[in-house]
């Protein structure tokens, strides 16, 4: 476990914690730079090929190595320091920009240039997405993590605000080469900031040596005894079938495809996407829940209709509000789950857990994405797809009202046995 340097036995205040600031600066600008390559990504490869099979493998490939890899980043985060982890994530994303960047000035980027980097993105997201969910446990006391968690997803969630706006900007000012410059300074900046973060090494038992496959089998019999968390993921599992491939690939096909929008139009509905998850990010910070289970439960089953309806928009304007709503929703869904994870879970296995929790959790995403753009290949209309996708999703929120364990759950001031 990572040891912080923080005062002995006193409750350090969020803001005045040292190590918890430099992390929001650097998810600050962590994940506005992502999304400012990602705009730019998805409109370069909508603009050197016709074929929406392409597109949706844009997702694909990303997915995958990020699904393989993700048991692997939480052991690596349970054994390495996990600012180390957080510096090299988003300094080699910031190289491989870089090296796009050349591709297009050089006028010689493919297809297959997008598709690798979008493999080599999910590698890098498989190693930081456990090394941040089990850092902040680290960081914050136990009954801070609601208010903690909120406050990353809400630097977080100002890059679907920044992000998109600026790179739909950036993208018609100065083109592709300006898009990815920035976001290329972007990822710099954010790996900087990490390196401010004052961890020490990471402890370990001297006297008792792990392999990684003892390390991993020590993960899951760990994860066996945590019902709620397993009842959590299988739910997740179907949702992200159904949910993933529709949103991901459905918004960008129907602005462009459906509204012949361009791609400020395509920056206005990420931006709304930005701006509802800020604002449920805002919300769950404010909000102390009872009852977070049946929360869960009513934020997914809210999710699914309004999916629905989204599939029925008759402008960019009502898919925008429409995708706003599913933002707050997804937050009121999300940061409670890792809330009860991190809760629950001994620090010495945090990275595991996040690392389980994941992969369980998106493990049907890639055939979720290729899926999706099988059917939009074959003629199926997309809003045919995510009105059918947001049934589904209502249904499985409305059975899982018969998970006892899910709806009995109490946040709690301490760590406690599920």
């Amino acid at each position: 476990m990572d040891a912080v340097e923080k005062q002995e036995n006193i409750k350090v205040p969020i803001f005045h914690n040292r190590n918890f600031v430099f992390l929001l600066i650097s998810a600050l600008f962590s994940s506005p730079g992502y999304y400012v390559y990602l705009i730019g990504a998805e409109w370069l490869m909508l603009s050197i090929t016709d074929n929406r099979f392409y597109f949706g493998l844009l997702f694909f490939v990303a997915a995958i190595p990020r699904l393989i890899l993700l048991i692997v980043g939480g052991i690596i985060a349970d054994r390495v320091n996990k600012r180390t982890i957080l510096f090299w994530s988003d300094f080699s994303r910031a190289v491989l920009i870089g090296i796009l960047v050349v591709l297009i000035i050089t006028d010689q980027v493919a297809i297959w240039h997008l598709l690798a980097l979008s493999g080599l993105f999910g590698i890098s997201d498989a190693f930081s997405y456990p090394a941040m969910n089990s850092l902040i446990p680290n960081l914050l006391e136990d009954d801070q993590l609601q208010r903690g968690n909120s406050f990353i997803q809400m630097t977080n969630q100002i890059s679907p605000i920044l992000g998109p706006a600026l790179g739909g900007t950036l993208i018609a000012l100065l083109g592709f080469e300006g898009v990815f410059s920035v976001a290329f300074v972007m990822l710099l900046l954010s790996a900087i900031a990490v390196l401010f973060i004052r961890l020490k090494h990471l402890e370990t038992d001297e006297d008792e040596k792990h392999t990684p496959l003892a390390d991993l089998k020590e993960g899951f019999q760990y994860a066996r005894k945590k019902e709620l968390i397993i009842s959590v993921v299988v739910m997740a599992l179907f949702l992200n079938l159904f949910f993933s491939g529709p949103i991901a690939i459905g918004m960008p096909v129907i602005v462009k495809d459906v509204f012949n929008g361009s791609a400020v139009s395509l920056a206005t509905i990420q931006t709304s996407m930005g701006i509802g998850a800020l604002a449920g990010a805002i919300l769950l910070a404010s909000w102390k829940l009872k009852s977070p289970g049946k929360t869960v439960i009513l934020g997914l089953i809210g999710l699914g209709l309004a999916f629905s309806t989204m599939g029925l928009s008759s402008n960019i304007w009502m898919m925008a509000g429409l995708v706003a709503l599913m933002s707050v929703l997804t937050q009121v869904v999300n940061i409670p789950l890792i809330t009860m994870l991190q809760q629950t879970t001994e620090k010495r296995m945090l990275g595991r857990m996040m690392s389980m929790f994941m992969t369980v959790s998106t493990g049907l995403t890639p055939i979720s994405y290729i899926v999706t753009s099988s059917l939009i290949a074959a003629g199926i209309s997309i809003r045919v797809i995510i009105v059918v996708s947001g049934v589904v999703v209502t249904a499985i929120a409305i059975y899982s009202f018969r998970n006892k364990k899910l709806l009995g759950f109490k946040l709690s001031q301490g760590r406690e046995s599920l």
